[in-house]
Parts: structure tokens; C-alpha cells; sequence
């Protein structure tokens, strides 16, 4: 029997560490910011649980392999349909919860919370709903093979609200995710916010390059931002001397637009191309550019759930001054004084105001000022230190590490800004959770 389906106060301490399973079957399309949530989870609780992480196994991965103090599970799935492929990590869930005890479990997604919330009663565990993206709101642009009809659709909601309802606590990057899940039916459930945490500078100094460079953070996961914002760019003047760079997790579909976009603007010093053999590094590209761009369509995702926005995270930390969609998403943080504010969609717009920033040093000292005041928000400090009041009362007894965590955290003053000095240092990859087999250290 599963010691919490007794009495936990008593049978938990018997423990020498409490077991912890993060489960994610769904984690290429937004792969940057789950790994890095991951990570600070697994940096802020390693010192209380014995942690795992069951995910699926890509071609270049190994089976499992420890990273930090962490367990790497990888499911390697048989070629199929989507839905063949849920089952077969539904599967492979249900073995590893019944090969092991664990005090509490943290699913990322409906494919294996339906397997856990069905369990959860047998085998006594506490559950966490990271809501922070939905399927029922991702896989309309992400999974092209899945006719995702209507039916199909409201399948998945009946999932995901299933799994909240089962859940001990429910996790949310921002107010507005908060709020949807409240309009469903779930304002009596305890809702947690946890911002998504930056990467740290690891002593990164900026170095912005010669033009005066917009840095576009988005990806497979919004594509149609692409089209908005290289049109823009293609109606700026020469002259001006911009820049465009790219970042974050492309597809092949996406690679070849973006390889077809270089030859129409038959310029290859004007845009900064992924790799297109891998991720780019997020800290260097913030470091070399002068400004951002949060592109955001009018989509129901956006409109109504709200976007994760994991690329404020690291444009408030370097005080990047931001040119932005204006929904009620990107308003829950940016206020009008905060940034240059464009509708969504409107190419000609967002390029009027690219410009108008570009042109004015004074305002792009203002707008980075009032960026780099929102940075303490989302200091991985501040993440932690969240995690560990959610888990706390899950905790077996407080630990060193939960008692230091609990103090005040500094708050953010003008000295931590981005500074010009040269500075060529190690910094953490954006890609964190799933590093090369030779970073770490080997399986126990």
C-alpha cells in the first residue's frame, strides 16, 4: 500500500526523501519555457524530494541520465497517430507509478494528468496541474496532423478540467490564465501563480552590436507572428539601419519561410537567422540587441486563456526597451508608459513604431528604465522561493534550504541593470531540462 493512503504525518518521516514525478508528454511546442519552469522546480525542491522526470525521448537522447540532482525518464514512442502515441506514454506512466511511491506528482498537460488523476485516490499522492499552457489551446497550432474538429476540441477541455478538478493545487504564469480557469467553473480550487522566471546573466555584459537590433522571440508556436513581423521589417527604410534577429524553437516548416524570406529581402546583414541546427542561446541574443518585440496575434489562445509570455521574463532582466501587441495579456504587465504599443496584425504599425523607437535614444532610455524596474518580479530567486510556499505544506519538515529560501528576497535596484562592459563568460543554455548526454553526470 502506498504509505500516504495511511496517515501521511505518520508514515511519511519512515522516508528518508519524499518521491517527486514530473510528468510532460507534451513538451516540444513550448519546450523553452517548460524547461526552464522545470529546472526551477527542480532547483527550488531538490533539497526536500527525491525528483523525477518522465518526458518523451528524442532521437539524440539517452533513456534516462541524471541532471542536478534529478532523474531523466525518456518514453521512447512508436511511430503512430497522436493518439497512439498518448497511449503508449499513458502506459508507460501507469508502470513507473506502480514501481515506485511517490508523495506528490506534477503533470504538465491532460495525457498523463487523466492517468494520475485516475490513480490518485489508489495511491494516495498529492496532484499539481501546471495549466500554464492547455492542449485544448496549443494543439490547433501545433499538432497539423490532428484534425482537431470541435468534438475533438471539447474532448480535450473535458480532459483538462477533469485533471483540475482532481488536482491538490493548479499553477498559472499569469492573472489572465488565472481568471479563464475561474470563468470554467474552477474559482474554488486553489490557483497559484508562478511567473515565469528569467535566465540568469550569469555575468553577461550587453553588447549591442553596430545596427540598432529588434530581437523577436517566438517560434513554431506562432507562426503567424513571423509573417507580421517581417513584413514590417521589409517596408523600413534601408537607411535606417535595423536589425532583426530571431530566436527561440523552429520547425522545419517554419525554417524553410524563414530561408525564403532571406532571399526576398536579398540581404543577409539586415536579419539575424536562427541556427538552424540548434536552439539559439537567449542571454547572448538579449546581450547584442538594442530593443525587443513581443508579436502577438488576435487569437483566441491569446485573447481569452492568455499568453505564458516566457520572453518578458528575459527582456525585463536586460532592460530591453519593448515594442508590443496590444492585448489584454501583454497589458496585464505592460502598462502604457511601459512600452510602444501597436494592434495586432498591423505590419505597417508595429514598422511606424520600430522606427519612431529606434530614432529616439530619450525614449528608449525611458522605456528600458521601466522595463528593468519589472525585473525582481520574475528573478529566478523569486520563483523559487513561490515553489517552495506551494510545496511547503507537502514538506516532510522544513529544511535548511526551505528556511533560507523563506527570507526577504532583494529587491531590484539600478546597479543590477545591463552594463557595456566586454564580458565573454559560460552561460546556461535556454534548452535546460534535456542537456546533452555528456553534461551529465551518468545515470545511478
Amino acid at each position: 500500500m502506498h504509505p500516504s493512503s495511511k496517515n501521511p504525518a505518520i508514515m511519511w518521516p519512515v522516508l528518508q526523501r519524499l518521491r517527486l514525478l514530473f510528468c510532460c508528454f507534451d513538451f516540444v511546442p513550448t519546450a523553452s519555457m517548460l524547461s526552464r519552469r522545470v529546472t526551477y522546480y527542480i532547483k527550488a525542491l531538490s533539497g526536500r524530494f527525491d525528483i523525477s522526470l518522465l518526458c518523451i525521448k528524442g532521437a539524440e537522447h539517452p533513456h534516462i541520465e541524471r541532471y542536478e540532482k534529478a532523474r531523466i525518464m525518456r518514453v521512447p514512442l512508436k511511430p503512430g497517430t497522436l493518439e497512439q502515441r498518448q497511449k503508449q506514454f499513458e502506459r508507460a506512466l501507469r508502470r513507473q507509478l506502480e514501481s515506485e511511491e511517490y508523495a506528490v506528482v506534477h503533470c504538465f498537460d491532460f495525457v498523463g494528468g487523466r492517468v494520475l488523476a485516475e490513480l490518485k485516490q489508489q495511491l494516495g499522492y498529492r496532484l499539481v496541474f501546471e495549466a500554464t499552457t492547455l492542449s485544448s489551446q496549443e494543439w490547433p497550432h501545433s499538432h497539423p496532423e490532428f484534425a482537431l474538429c470541435a468534438n475533438t476540441l471539447e474532448n480535450i477541455q473535458q480532459e483538462e478540467m477533469n485533471v483540475a478538478l482532481h488536482a491538490n493545487a493548479i499553477v498559472v504564469a499569469t492573472a489572465q490564465q488565472k481568471r479563464f480557469l475561474c470563468s470554467q467553473g474552477l474559482g474554488h480550487l486553489p490557483v497559484h501563480l508562478l511567473l515565469n522566471p528569467s535566465l540568469p546573466r550569469k555575468g553577461i555584459s550587453a553588447q549591442p552590436v553596430g545596427c540598432f537590433q529588434f530581437l523577436h522571440l517566438g517560434g513554431s508556436s506562432q507562426p503567424a507572428s513571423l509573417q507580421t513581423t517581417l513584413h514590417a521589417f521589409k517596408t523600413i527604410s534601408p537607411e535606417l539601419k535595423i536589425q532583426l534577429a530571431f530566436g527561440g524553437h523552429y520547425g522545419a516548416q517554419d525554417k524553410a519561410y524563414l530561408t525564403a524570406w532571406r532571399e526576398t529581402l536579398n540581404t543577409q546583414k539586415a536579419v539575424v537567422w536562427p541556427n538552424l541546427k540548434q536552439e539559439t542561446e537567449t542571454g547572448a541574443l538579449c546581450a547584442k540587441a538594442h530593443a525587443a518585440l513581443l508579436v502577438l496575434e488576435n487569437e483566441p489562445r491569446n485573447v481569452n486563456f492568455g499568453g505564458a509570455m516566457p520572453e518578458l521574463a528575459d527582456f525585463f532582466a536586460w532592460g530591453l526597451p519593448i515594442v508590443a501587441s496590444d492585448l489584454p495579456c501583454v497589458r496585464e504587465f505592460l502598462g502604457e508608459g511601459d512600452a510602444l504599443f501597436f494592434k495586432p496584425g498591423d505590419s505597417a504599425m508595429l514598422a511606424k513604431r520600430m522606427e519612431e523607437l529606434a530614432l529616439s535614444a530619450q525614449l528608449q532610455a525611458r522605456l528600458a528604465l521601466a522595463c528593468a524596474h519589472k525585473a525582481s518580479a520574475f528573478a529566478p530567486a523569486r520563483f523559487i522561493y513561490e515553489t517552495s510556499r506551494l510545496y511547503y505544506p507537502w514538506m516532510e519538515k522544513p529544511s535548511p534550504l526551505s528556511e533560507q529560501l523563506l527570507e526577504p528576497l532583494p529587491e531590484f535596484t539600478p546597479s543590477m541593470a545591463r552594463t557595456a562592459s566586454a564580458s565573454l563568460p559560460f552561460y546556461e543554455p535556454d534548452t535546460l531540462i534535456v542537456p546533452p548526454a555528456f553534461a551529465s553526470s551518468p545515470p545511478e
